[in-house]
């Protein structure tokens, strides 16, 4: 089953990703983030669940995820994207798993429905909607569900020297900041399990991007190094 809905951004055009672009694809594979399948077997392996645990990749891209998750056999897994393009490449990659088009801060899935979200690399880029997007992760996680994040964030002081103030929320822009991600997920009812930093991984990635060609900082819509 293949189901679809056409989002549209603020403005009412409709939203569009750096990470559309067939050079990137053919640089990253299917798996378009640091760490690929690697860390999202890293996940499982924490997580423990049990079979038949109905599992969503939200930002599902081209289907490296899924693909991934069914071969594994023991989950039902579901894919949620805003870009055609990629999830026109997921549909000959998947044997069964139903693909939705939709945005990730308006998840059209019901209260409770999930035993696992997988957000990879995607809450970064939600340029103006990541608190949006927690919060509906939220709401469509079952009482006791993992929601895995696996994403960059960033270090350091503001280039002024002063201390940010800290938003309710998180910052519309730029790389995230551990303290606010973790903050608003505490807020939202969330419990840290675990986090891990995978520095050589995101190093691999980062170099097949320069050598293919492509600055990953234009990927992410920020000025750091």
């Amino acid at each position: 089953m293949r189901t679809s809905s056409r989002p549209v951004g603020p403005t009412g055009t409709t939203t569009d990703c750096s990470f559309d672009r067939p050079e990137i694809r053919q640089i990253s594979g299917p798996c378009i983030r640091p760490g690929g399948p690697v860390l999202t077997g890293r996940a499982l392996d924490i997580c423990g669940l049990p079979q038949g645990s109905r599992v969503a990749d939200i930002g599902c891209g081209a289907g490296g995820t899924l693909e991934y998750l069914e071969r594994k056999g023991l989950f039902r897994p579901v894919g949620l994207d805003h870009s055609e393009t990629l999830l026109g490449e997921a549909v000959p990659r998947l044997a069964s798993g139903p693909l939705v088009r939709g945005r990730a801060e308006i998840l059209p899935f019901k209260k409770g429905s999930f035993d696992a979200l997988f957000c990879e690399c995607v809450l970064s880029l939600l340029f103006g909607e990541r608190t949006a997007a927690l919060e509906e992760f939220a709401r469509v996680l079952r009482e006791g569900g993992f929601l895995i994040v696996s994403d960059i964030f960033g270090r350091g002081s503001p280039e002024n020297g002063q201390p940010e103030a800290k938003p309710q929320g998180l910052p519309a822009k730029g790389l995230l900041a551990k303290e606010d991600l973790l903050g608003l997920l505490t807020r939202l009812g969330f419990s840290l399990l675990l986090w891990e930093e995978h520095g050589r991984l995101l190093k691999e990635f980062v170099a097949r991007m320069i050598l293919g060609g492509v600055r990953p900082t234009d990927l992410w819509g920020c000025g750091q190094g």
